[in-house]
């Protein structure tokens, strides 16, 4: 047996892998871009792996000014990782002590608390109420009393779909000066919403942008961080020489030239995400009102039985089987026209399952959300 033992760290996390075994299947479980990236980003990668790309190492001068100007930020103002994934390391990589505190919803993306947790942080959280909203006189007192070193906040939120309105993200900013604030926009392209234009107003703010989701490059792993140049001066030390790979940067820059094959998936997105909630309706499923590319909906006590038969179709939906707070909701991600069809047919075949559910418990499980299981 070996004596060489992990940070304590270390020992409190639970493994995370990848999802496997979902070829062949209508992937709805993992917010993807269904229908994958645009013709001309294929070509772009094509072309990338023919040329001498492969053997050389990644320049990215030329590629951070495009992408700069893309965004509208200074080329020192942007920061190039592989995935928000990676951007939330490097977050954490620049500024968490063992010991600092991390503010965060109490139900939002996992990977915020498990970055946190292995550079030896502390996690406090804040509760969504039971109209799924994340009150701001709560968040307010939960910076005063935790002075936490940085706040995550997803908007829209990951998985409820929900956004946090920009008043209350300007009185978070107003209100905390010395915490650091990351909002990841990582569903912008859906919402329209955006706070990237209040980086230079706001030195303390924080904002990441994908490239896995509207634009199809989920495979690639490309992500922003964009923020005032001091924040990301620091940032780059502590970054990887070559965060991100040749093919990532070839298939950013060619689809960052077709906005309309964003727009047209957007479009398609919405039409289709209209479509599904028309059917939750129908069958009398609460879900939340999303401003992403996936609908949270409660499918009551039997969700866990739905969910298999659903992946017995073939159908993958995100469900939280392991999670008791949270076992009777989906996340459903928006697919194509005819995977969301397919979806419906399947959901309407399987009505018997679905039990009516009274109003005002429905969101309680998320207001009451510990987020113990992450």
């Amino acid at each position: 047996m070996t004596t060489i033992k992990p940070r304590k760290a270390i020992l409190t996390l639970r493994e995370e892998r990848p999802p496997s075994g979902r070829g062949g299947k209508i992937r709805l479980d993992m917010n993807e871009n269904t229908r994958g990236a645009a013709r001309s980003v294929v070509r772009s990668v094509r072309r990338a792996v023919i040329g001498r790309q492969l053997g050389t190492y990644p320049e990215y001068g030329t590629a951070c000014a495009e992408l700069a100007r893309h965004f509208k930020v200074s080329a020192d103002e942007l920061l190039l990782t592989n995935g928000i994934d990676d951007a939330i390391k490097l977050i954490c990589d620049t500024f968490v002590d063992p010991g600092d505190t991390l503010l965060v919803p109490a139900l939002t993306f996992t990977m915020y608390r498990f970055f946190q947790t292995v550079a030896g942080g502390k996690t406090a959280v804040v509760h969504h109420d039971e109209h799924l909203r994340l009150p701001l006189h709560d968040v307010l007192r939960a910076l005063r009393q935790w002075r936490p070193r940085w706040l995550a906040l997803a908007n829209p939120n990951n998985p409820t779909g929900t956004m946090m309105p920009q008043d209350d993200l300007r009185a978070i900013l107003r209100a905390a000066p010395a915490t650091l604030v990351l909002v990841d926009e990582a569903y912008f392209d859906y919402s329209d919403h955006t706070v990237l234009t209040w980086i230079r107003r706001f030195p303390n703010l924080v904002v990441a942008r994908t490239f896995s989701k509207a634009y199809g490059l989920a495979g690639l792993r490309l992500g922003v961080l964009l923020a005032r140049r001091e924040l990301t001066g620091w940032m780059r030390r502590a970054h990887a020489v070559f965060p991100v790979n040749s093919m990532a940067v070839a298939a950013a820059l060619e689809a960052i030239r077709h906005p309309e094959e964003v727009e047209r998936h957007v479009r398609e997105v919405r039409e289709n995400r209209d479509r599904l909630c028309h059917c939750l309706n129908s069958l009398g499923v609460p879900y939340s009102s999303s401003a992403a590319n996936f609908v949270f909906a409660c499918f009551g006590p039997k969700a866990p039985q739905i969910a298999r038969r659903l992946a017995k179709d073939g159908i993958l939906v995100r469900h939280w089987g392991r999670d008791p707070q949270l076992h009777s909701y989906f996340r459903i991600g928006i697919g194509t026209r005819s995977e969301i069809g397919c979806l419906i047919r399947a959901l309407r075949s399987l009505r018997h399952m679905i039990e009516p559910l009274h109003t005002d418990t429905v969101w309680r499980g998320v207001a009451e959300y510990s987020a113990t299981a992450h």
